[in-house]
């Protein structure tokens, strides 16, 4: 992996590795990462062994960098327990945050400890260069389209040989949902016919040409759907809603559904409103020991295309 990169995700990490490296006698027997893709942070964990004389070896430790956010310790022996009075948050003058770590504090008996830190990643693009992110669409049947989605971590043996574990959760693959076609074919050519000529005579300013579209506005108007235009623009703009498009989604094998929003390319209407493609978001974990995931994303366009048909005919 490139130098900059292992920076930036393991800065944090590396620096609080070599506090505990530079402590005499103590032996560090294991480290783990876990990244939360979403929030953009990392845990790590660091274990070590420590001497009887630990205590009186330094008298507070501390750990600091702008990024952090928490810093915890643990007692492994003789059993597993936080020792939440052995970290002290403080902040100085100059408006740096620290955390100190008074080895007195620790339980006596504790010859095992563990040191946690969560810090923030600045640029969580940068995960592009630790995971293999791909999709593509594959038409389906009568049930609806189908998207597969692929991630993958890049380095394993890297991180593998750095750490004890490695845990990337919430790994991301948005996928392009068309939906131009079902909107195409649905959608009433007079409603888009009668759509358009109302915003040509709402912006138009001169009076002679409104009064010249009024017999054909009237002609219009005797229409199915007349009068009702705005309640369809609204109802039909409803159906791209997170809650409500996730109904015609189903995200099969490793990943899972997450969210969706509107693509920014919109269908033919006076009004931009209507998207011609949905970006649904789906999610895996990926591990050491399972570094690849592989997922489907089935669009159930024929429930989508009896939803915009309902919003049409309700309004009738």
């Amino acid at each position: 992996m490139e130098k900059d990169l292992l920076k930036s995700l393991f800065g944090v990490a590396e620096y609080v590795y070599k506090i505990w490296e530079r402590i005499p006698k103590t032996k560090i027997l294991n480290q783990e990462t876990t990244i939360n893709v979403p929030e953009s942070v990392v845990e790590y964990t660091l274990a070590a062994s420590i001497p009887p004389n630990f205590r009186s070896i330094r008298k507070v430790i501390e750990i600091s960098a702008p990024s952090i956010i928490r810093v915890s310790a643990s007692s492994l022996h003789p059993f597993p327990r936080t020792v939440r009075e052995a970290i002290k948050r403080v902040q100085y003058d100059d408006g740096r945050v620290a955390y100190r770590l008074f080895p007195e504090l620790l339980p006596p008996e504790s010859d095992l400890i563990s040191i946690s830190v969560s810090y923030n990643i600045d640029d969580i693009s940068l995960l592009d260069d630790l995971v293999h992110r791909t999709q593509g669409h594959e038409p389906g049947g009568a049930e609806g389209n189908e998207y597969w989605m692929h991630a993958a971590l890049k380095h394993p043996k890297v991180l593998n040989d750095k750490f004890g574990r490695f845990d990337l959760r919430d790994v991301d693959v948005t996928v392009d949902v068309g939906v131009h076609n079902e909107l195409k074919t649905t959608i009433p050519p007079s409603f888009i016919r009668r759509l358009k000529m109302f915003f040509d005579i709402m912006k138009e300013t001169d009076p002679r040409r409104q009064h010249l579209a009024l017999p054909q506005l009237r002609r219009l108007a005797q229409e199915k759907t007349a009068g009702r235009e705005f309640k369809i623009l609204v109802d039909l703009e409803s159906l791209f809603l997170p809650g409500t498009f996730s109904k015609y989604i189903e995200v099969l094998k490793d990943f899972r559904y997450s969210t969706c929003y509107k693509g920014k390319e919109c269908f033919e209407l006076p009004i931009q409103i209507i998207p011609k493609k949905v970006n649904v978001i789906s999610r895996a974990d990926l591990t050491l020991e399972k570094p690849a995931a592989d997922g489907t994303l089935v669009y159930k366009n024929n429930l989508f295309i009896d939803a915009i048909k309902d919003v049409i005919s309700s309004a009738r």
